[in-house]
């Protein structure tokens, strides 16, 4: 990458191999999180959570979940809740559109 002008910056993976020669290499490496605790890891690839001992992506639905817990029924509630709904990588997008589509028809 070095030799294509490019640096890499804020490099993970979940191969220890891979990240040590990342770091002998000169590249910016955050350590995985390697604690068994659930919601405890902080990686975050595409702004979307990840757990690296997994290698799995995860998508926290607690705020989103409390904001809907309000009981309000209008159009304008569930337009602003399904607008909350972060998926920049499309995983959920067969539910989001259908909310979409269910919305359009009211």
């Amino acid at each position: 990458m070095k030799e294509a002008g490019m640096e890499m910056r804020k490099w993970i993976s979940n191969n220890t191999t891979l990240m040590s020669q990342s770091a002998a290499e000169g590249f910016d490496t955050y350590p995985v999180d390697t604690s068994v605790n659930l919601g405890s890891n902080n990686s975050k690839v595409l702004g979307v959570a990840w757990q690296a001992l997994e290698d799995c992506l995860t998508l926290d639905t607690k705020r989103l979940l409390g904001f809907i817990s309000t009981d309000k029924n209008t159009k304008r509630f569930l337009l602003q809740a399904v607008g909350k709904i972060f998926d920049p990588l499309g995983l959920i997008s067969p539910f989001t559109i259908r909310m979409k589509y269910l919305l359009h028809e009211l």
